[in-house]
């Protein structure tokens, strides 16, 4: 664009004519898809100056919203009363103990994992389970060789 201008310039080509084809370039950039919006409901009228930022490139919005991943992961199911979770001590999640002696769900407050004591497991309500044997091999790092 740079160079255009300094060639336009040179040329004699007046101001108001660069000024018409910086405006049709953009025009050029601009998409006729509908915005996507995001999760938290996020969408730009035509004229925000928000939009600003999206010129370039395109924005890009999953449709895997963190809600609908934690949603979907089993439930880890565990005959002991107390259990630990920990992630691996990925990101820093710390090593937290959750009591399961009372029926229901309890989720970590980092993770989002759901565990529940085995006695009051129903997979109707619950959905799909794993044992906490899983759960500790899913987290641990594999040992290389």
């Amino acid at each position: 664009m740079a160079a255009i201008v300094r060639v336009c310039k040179n040329g004699g080509i007046l101001s108001k004519n660069i000024r018409l084809l910086s405006l049709s370039l953009h025009r050029l950039n601009e998409k006729n898809e509908a915005e996507a919006i995001t999760h938290t409901g996020q969408q730009y009228s035509a004229d925000d100056y928000r939009r600003a930022r999206f010129e370039i490139g395109q924005k890009i919005v999953t449709k895997k919203f963190a809600i609908d991943m934690i949603r979907e992961d089993p439930v880890v199911v565990s005959e002991n009363r107390v259990v630990w979770s920990d992630s691996g001590g990925a990101l820093g999640h710390p090593k937290v103990y959750i009591n399961l002696d009372k029926p229901g769900v309890h989720t970590c407050g980092y993770s989002g994992r759901k565990f529940v004591n085995k006695k009051y497991y129903d997979e109707k309500t619950m959905g799909p389970s794993i044992s906490y044997d899983e759960y500790l091999s899913q987290v641990r790092p594999k040992a290389e060789d």
